[in-house]
């Protein structure tokens, strides 16, 4: 099929073989050269068309580019940046992400140039077919652009017009291509206010006053990816003079990333970044978390759990109690390393090793479930028990394996394979959650209290709606029992460990498996930094991991001197408690960014 390209032109489809339009006339063999296939799109004063090289043997496509003038309108501004565009591109096409110019000319009475084609998709396109990208698609994203439009800075060129449109993935090297310089500035002296352009829901403040800096492509490209990471137009992510796109991400970014994108998408050229390395710095820095062994406790016996209350100033643990079975409970003050006291005696403590253990919010009560088949509620300002929930009429509820506490509720997993929840007021018994075809290893709330997740020796992790009892979703894909859950913050992501060698992140809105991080053994307890930076994991072959949930690196190991049974950090994230089966419980803290620890965290002897 051969395209006349003559704008007045009515049936401009041609027969291949037609060497004039069979409609005006016109000669189809633009400048003998360039045989045109079929129109790409339209602009105010420009036409793209899809063109075959009839003069290279290999017959490559290539893009020509028309400018014409509607009658009646001045087009002397238009027509200057189209030789613009041309001189920019000749200039800037030696980059290999950038198309490279192959002519330009004047054809009766109108200008045109013709310029590389890239085949492959817009971002724009790839957004469409395959939904919102990742946070990992965006870090490499920004490091592939960011170097292509430091190469446009460092020639005085703004492009004006970054946006996914204008980005293509070219399908031989999967490499970003920035395309479409036609609203490109070349910046020269002079403070001549420039013609507003650009599309505006990407346009920067300044650039819209007609005052660009190379900053206002740092601000398009910033809303770029905060489109692509919600699939919302920029107007939606914007309320009144408030970004709020973080309401519409169907997955969580990295607080680093975050950063990086509100950096990117500030008002003020004080606060945005000045310059593409500023960028590239801030993403490509590496900020290895350093913890140093702060003291150890002793038990004298197994752990089985430990945590931290919300002020961080206290350490819990649940030990076996085969050596002093009265005394199964222990409390330490972590600034003194003094234990407070233990919990409990041969009449009200409890009978059996302690399994998991949970503070309350106020920090004023301690809950524990045990192998007795119990939970018990303890006031920690006297040591005393408060209640005791179940008893030993409960024998058929099996162990009390975990325990978790959010507001006035607990939630407590069981050997019969139920969920059970309370009132941590009255001790009541609010209903039980059954799903489950194997024991209840692990429950955690979510940060709102509407949803419990557990984690099963079914191999499954099921998340329920706490109000109504029904198991709202179940994720499946580990090959053993999974023992431990946990939250992040924002509630959005559930990991899990298991006995499989692996902690698994998913993704709750989509059930999607965000990542799988492997360990060299049974993983026993997972944990996650409040700030969401890094996701814990500890087991049996007495090592803890800390890795990056976002790119799935791991941050840093730590040695327990034995089987790690729980893990637990600091409301604050700035500490890490570890308890194990060799009795002793390890605090590591974390130390600011810059500073050594002098070696590889352990526990102190």
């Amino acid at each position: 099929m051969n395209y006349c390209i003559n704008p007045t032109c009515q049936k401009p489809q041609n027969p291949e073989n037609n060497k004039f339009c069979q409609s005006c006339g016109m000669r189809l063999l633009v400048r003998e050269h360039f045989r045109v296939i079929k129109p790409l799109g339209e602009g105010g004063f420009t036409r793209t068309f899809l063109a075959v090289d009839e003069d290279l043997p290999s017959k490559p496509f290539c893009v020509i580019k028309q400018f014409f003038s509607p009658e009646n309108v001045n087009t002397e501004q238009a027509k200057e940046r189209f030789e613009r565009e041309a001189l920019q591109l000749d200039i800037l096409g030696k980059n290999p992400q950038i198309p490279q110019l192959l002519a330009f000319f004047e054809l009766e009475g109108r200008q045109y140039l013709v310029q590389e084609f890239i085949e492959g998709e817009s971002l724009a396109e790839e957004l469409e077919q395959k939904g919102p990208f990742n946070e990992t698609d965006i870090r490499v994203l920004l490091g592939d652009l960011l170097s292509v439009l430091e190469f446009v800075h460092s020639n005085s060129v703004i492009h004006r017009d970054i946006k996914p449109a204008n980005v293509i993935r070219r399908n031989s090297d999967r490499r970003l291509v920035l395309v479409d310089f036609g609203a490109s500035k070349l910046v020269g002296g002079g403070n001549r206010v420039a013609t507003i352009l650009g599309s505006p829901e990407y346009v920067a403040p300044e650039q819209l006053q007609g005052r660009p800096v190379f900053a206002s492509d740092l601000f398009s490209l910033g809303v770029m990816c905060v489109q692509l990471l919600t699939k919302e137009s920029p107007f939606n992510l914007r309320r009144g003079g408030e970004w709020v796109w973080r309401e519409f991400l169907l997955r969580p970014v990295s607080a680093v990333l975050g950063g990086i994108l509100d950096r990117l998408l500030a008002d003020s050229l004080q606060v945005r970044y000045s310059s593409t390395s500023e960028v590239l710095e801030d993403l490509t820095q590496v900020r290895p978390q350093v913890w140093k062994a702060l003291q150890t406790l002793s038990t004298g016996d197994k752990v089985r759990c430990v945590a931290v209350s919300s002020d961080s100033q206290f350490v819990a643990a649940g030990v076996d109690g085969k050596d002093v079975p009265s005394e199964r409970l222990y409390l330490w003050n972590v600034g003194g390393n003094l234990k407070v006291r233990s919990l409990g005696n041969l009449l009200s403590g409890h009978s059996g090793w302690v399994n998991s253990i949970a503070f309350s919010a106020d920090g004023q009560l301690l809950v524990s479930g045990s192998c007795d088949r119990t939970v018990k509620i303890w006031n920690l300002g006297t040591g005393k028990l408060v209640r005791t929930l179940g008893s030993w009429f409960s024998k058929d509820w099996g162990w009390v394996y975990s325990v978790a506490v959010w507001g006035d509720l607990v939630v407590s997993g069981h050997g019969d394979r139920l969920l059970r929840v309370w009132s941590l007021a009255t001790g009541k018994m609010l209903g039980s959650f059954a799903g489950h075809s194997g024991w209840v290893e692990s429950v955690a709330f979510r940060p709102d209290g509407k949803v419990v997740a557990s984690g099963s020796g079914d191999r499954s992790v099921k998340v329920w709606n706490v109000a109504s009892g029904d198991a709202v979703l179940t994720l499946t894909g580990h090959s053993e029992g999974v023992s431990s859950v946990a939250f992040s913050l924002d509630g959005q992501v559930l990991v899990s460990g298991s006995g499989d060698g692996t902690v698994r992140l998913w993704q709750l809105a989509s059930a999607e498996l965000l990542g799988c991080l492997s360990h060299s053994g049974p993983v026993v307890s997972v944990a996650v930094s409040p700030d969401g930076q890094a996701i814990a994991g500890g087991g049996r072959d007495g090592v803890v991991r800390l890795w990056n949930p976002y790119t799935g690196e791991m941050l840093v190991s730590l040695r327990y001197p034995g089987v790690v049974s729980s893990l637990a950090f600091s409301a604050d994230g700035q500490m890490l408690v570890v308890g194990g089966l060799s009795g002793k419980i390890g605090l590591w803290r974390l130390q600011p960014s810059g500073v050594s620890a002098g070696g590889k965290g352990g526990v102190k002897n």
